[in-house]
């Protein structure tokens, strides 16, 4: 999913998720790397929108019906512990015995059966709508 030009936060993001999937289980700095840059710019998806519409008189009931929206709060919590304080509050799976052949099979948010790109992608999956909303919305 997405129809942005390859420079739009969204199209970022998804560049750099693309990229944390690709690193073997040898390479989870990079990954952790790529995994901290897609939600960054999945947070500044919605900086950029601010900036461009929050003139619009019928900005602010939008912009606020979003502070509950899962993927707002994810990415919005996420971005803001990565810049303010360290590293992503992620769970990381130690294996015995069996290695990962991914560096994404080792790293979880939700449970440790569902990968951490798996949960970034719904979010941000849910963040482009979001997106394309405003554009159709505030755009005319």
């Amino acid at each position: 999913m997405t129809g942005f030009p390859s420079r739009h936060a969204i199209s970022r993001a998804r560049f750099f998720l693309k990229l944390a999937e690709q690193c073997s289980a040898e390479q989870r700095e990079a990954f952790e790397a790529y995994l901290e840059a897609a939600i960054v710019f999945a947070r500044a998806a919605l900086h950029r929108l601010q900036a461009k519409y929050q003139k619009h008189p019928n900005w602010r009931p939008w912009w606020d019906s979003l502070l509950s929206d899962p993927a707002v709060t994810f990415f919005r919590d996420e971005r803001n512990w990565i810049l303010k304080e360290g590293p992503p509050k992620i769970g990381q799976i130690i294996r015995l015995g069996q290695p990962a052949e991914a560096a994404a099979d080792l790293y979880y948010f939700e449970a440790p059966d569902i990968r951490a790109t798996v949960t970034v992608e719904r979010y941000l999956d849910s963040m482009e709508k979001l997106v394309m909303e405003a554009q159709n919305r505030f755009d005319s």
